[in-house]
């Protein structure tokens, strides 16, 4: 017995001097060497939580309602369960926390007010920019088809939920930060916007009046307020004025001084030097002196509207260019057009696809010479021009669409181009004739006679017509709004959404433009499948984050559950986007309802508090024990010695997160360590007072304590 228990004494000595010099502090270790060896005892540190360290706390709100709406609807067939959805977002949330190499972020679902919440605690990161651009993203993969006809209550609904949310800010002790959280969508056709600055001549139209005569600052606006948002992009490559309703609460009202850029005009010139102006109509530059000429071709060329002051004779000349006339390069080209089906403007009767019309026009490309490209066009091209051998006429810049227009500009006459792509197909473009016409002007010429102090007039003047700035004093406001969408939405859901995706990948097309593919789950092929049969020759767009990324024509029936995003991506921004779905095509929108920098100040004093006053603890447990129990009392400090460097130990290489709370249960537990010694001792005593040796009394202590 006496050998086994020396052989356990020694084994737990030499083990608790190994982990104790793991457990040793980093200042201690910092010197030390770095090797493979040195390292397992240098390397492992005490992961500190969000409490200790500081951090950022984030709070999301799920926007579930398109998940309620699909579940009220009639269709039976696209409901979805709440609670998949809403682990779905989190299991997202939690690919996405891990990509920022945070050590045991904490991550929990929470009901607000009866809203699901996700709050994602991130211990170490200050940056909440940071954590907001990774975290946050709504990467909401959805697919979408054409409307063929608008809602007409599509707008009254709008201006009910309108009206019912201004009845909630204007309700007592609303809070107008939180409404507009809580309504806003993430395809921003409801939109919150806090903390909105304008100068008064800078505010849009609709707020002019309201702000400068009505509203006081503090004050919520009781109705709601019709306006322009700007401007988008159609589905069509239209632009559309955005109109819509506003809810507004000016927050201040502040006289500030900003700067703003003016201009001088040529009327400005004329009036410092004092002079009137002549003017001149249909000049060509051969009718002027040599000097002016010069002049007046280096104003073309750097595409001014002025000349420098020129000094003719007695006389200083500043000539303003009002209009130009001709003067415009203009091209001849033949073209051969080789459509496919669901190309703009194709003949209903070209049944090829787009791979197909590439490959013809490659081969049609490889035959091409000057002397049969006429013929070959009469033969091949889809285009009208093609009974006139292709043949174009004279066109300018601005005619045509950019990349032919571009390609044709910079040919030779005589050369040929390689395929080149537009919206109605493939081209190969030849460049049969180049002409220019030649330019008249029609401009105005201040004169006036010469003298030192004349010429730092004007020359003061003209400098001002680049642009000076001036600073003024003018009334700052401060305001947030809640902005409804009222532009008719021109697509409608598909049902097929992130719901159904499983990975992304970047691919290169036929032209070597960066693609990205996608690819579907088995329910998600088959709903792929029945759209594009319905939709062929038909738009299907592709929304990534509410934002449409391609809408291009369905040329017949995809089946094998793949889809391709095209977009006119470069690389890094396929990789980006193939990137972001991967990690976080998410099942439903999130919106940051909260966010707070935890300063890790308060972590570091209780941290250190909590130290101090385990140690102080300790240390007066240690001598009383030692005091009372004496011998025993030395061995159980020892105990807890070798107990707190475990601890210690186990804390530093599993990486479990350290937190106050944490802290306090390991005091509790060395607490706990003394209470059981307490037991065996007295037992003990009582049975050394009983005659038996120290060994048994002991061994019997341990038993029946």
């Amino acid at each position: 017995m006496s050998a086994r228990f020396s052989k356990g004494l020694i084994t737990i000595l030499v083990a608790s001097v190994l982990m104790a010099i793991v457990a040793l502090p980093d200042s201690i270790k910092s010197n030390w060497p770095d090797n493979g060896f040195v390292n397992f005892f240098k390397n492992p540190k005490i992961t500190l939580g969000l409490d200790l360290q500081g951090g950022t706390q984030l709070d999301y709100r799920i926007d579930l309602r398109n998940a309620y709406a699909k579940n009220e609807d009639e269709d039976a067939n696209n409901d979805v369960r709440i609670n998949d959805i809403v682990e779905g977002v989190r299991a997202t949330l939690e690919r996405r926390v891990n990509g920022l190499g945070v050590s045991e972020p904490q991550i929990y679902l929470s009901n607000v007010a009866g809203e699901q919440h996700i709050i994602v605690e991130l211990a170490g990161i200050k940056d909440v920019n940071e954590a907001k651009a990774v975290v946050g993203k709504t990467i909401q993969l959805e697919f979408k088809e054409k409307k063929t006809e608008i809602d007409a209550d599509e707008k009254e609904v709008i201006q009910t939920q309108a009206n019912d949310v201004l009845k909630q800010v204007l309700s007592a002790d609303a809070d107008f930060t939180s409404i507009g959280n809580s309504v806003y969508t993430s395809d921003q056709k409801v939109d919150f916007r806090q903390d909105q600055t304008r100068f008064e001549t800078l505010l849009p139209a609709h707020y002019k009046d309201l702000f400068t005569k009505t509203l006081k600052p503090g004050q919520t606006h009781r109705s709601l307020v019709e306006g322009s948002d700007g401007y988008v992009v159609s589905g069509g490559g239209q632009l559309t004025e955005k109109k819509g309703l506003y809810i507004v609460q000016l927050i201040s009202k502040e006289l500030n001084e900003r700067t703003k850029t003016e201009t001088a005009t040529f009327e400005d010139v004329v009036k410092e030097a004092g002079a009137t102006v002549e003017s001149l109509k249909g000049q060509k530059f051969e009718n002027f002196e040599e000097d002016e000429t010069l002049a007046l071709t280096m104003m073309i060329e750097d595409g001014k509207n002025r000349t420098d002051i020129l000094e003719i004779g007695d006389e200083f000349r500043v000539y303003n260019m009002v209009n130009k006339t001709g003067g415009e390069d203009e091209m001849q080209a033949s073209h051969i057009l080789i459509a496919y089906q669901g190309a703009e403007r194709a003949n209903p009767e070209v049944t090829r696809s787009k791979e197909e019309a590439f490959e013809e026009a490659e081969k049609i490309l490889s035959e091409a010479t000057s002397e049969n490209f006429a013929d070959l066009a009469r033969e091949n091209s889809d285009g009208p021009s093609g009974v006139k051998g292709g043949d174009l006429g004279f066109f300018g810049r601005g005619q045509m669409t950019p990349v032919f227009e571009d390609t044709a500009f910079s040919l030779e006459k005589g050369d040929i181009s390689e395929v080149v792509e537009t919206e109605f197909g493939f081209h190969i473009i030849q460049a049969t004739d180049q002409r220019g016409s030649e330019a008249s002007y029609d401009l105005n010429r201040l004169r006036v006679k010469s003298s030192p102090e004349m010429r730092t007039q004007l020359e003061t003047v003209i400098e001002k017509m680049s642009g000076y700035e001036v600073t003024v004093e003018e009334n700052e406001y401060t305001f947030n709004e809640i902005f409804f969408d009222l532009t008719p939405d021109p697509w409608k859901p598909t049902g097929l959404d992130g719901a159904h995706f499983k990975y992304a990948t970047v691919t290169y097309g036929q032209l070597g433009a960066p693609e990205v593919s996608i690819q579907f789950d088995s329910e998600g092929a088959d709903m792929f499948e029945d759209i594009t049969e319905r939709l062929v020759n038909q738009q299907l767009a592709i929304f990534v984050g509410g934002q449409l990324i391609s809408s291009p024509n369905v040329n017949q029936k995809i089946s094998g559950g793949s889809a391709v995003i095209t977009g006119n991506f470069t690389v890094p921004e396929a990789l980006q986007l193939s990137t972001d779905l991967n990690t976080g095509a998410i099942d439903a929108p999130v919106i940051l309802s909260g966010q707070y920098t935890i300063s890790a100040t308060l972590g570091e004093n209780a941290l250190k508090l909590s130290l101090f006053a385990g140690l102080i603890g300790l240390i007066l447990l240690a001598l009383y024990m030692i005091v009372y129990y004496r011998l025993m009392g030395v061995l159980a400090v020892l105990a807890l010695i070798i107990y707190a460097v475990i601890i210690v130990f186990i804390l530093k290489t599993t990486g479990i997160v350290m937190t106050l709370a944490g802290i306090a249960g390991i005091i509790l537990s060395i607490g706990m360590a003394v209470d059981a010694n307490i037991l065996i001792f007295e037992r003990t005593k009582e049975e050394l007072s009983s005659g038996k040796s120290f060994l048994t009394a002991v061994s019997t202590g341990f038993e029946r304590a």
